[in-house]
């Protein structure tokens, strides 16, 4: 898959947490997927709180990937 083609799936792609779990080891997405935290969290973040981080870490991979697409 080019990187174009990647980007564009990941900016389609709409990722809403409902949960996360109590001791910060996974989050669960609406669609029921479940996946592993893989770093260290000093507390349990709320669900919005997880949200930000997730919308924050998908536009950091969109701007190191269109920046690698250069």
């Amino acid at each position: 898959m080019g990187i174009n083609k990647l980007m564009k799936n990941l900016k389609n792609k709409q990722f809403k947490v409902v949960a996360i779990s109590n001791d910060n080891s996974s989050f669960t997405l609406d669609n029921g997927d479940t996946y592993p935290i893989p770093f260290e969290l000093d507390y349990v973040p709320t669900v919005d709180e997880f949200q930000k981080l997730l919308n924050d870490s998908k536009a950091l991979m969109l701007e190191l990937l269109d920046k690698a697409n250069d």
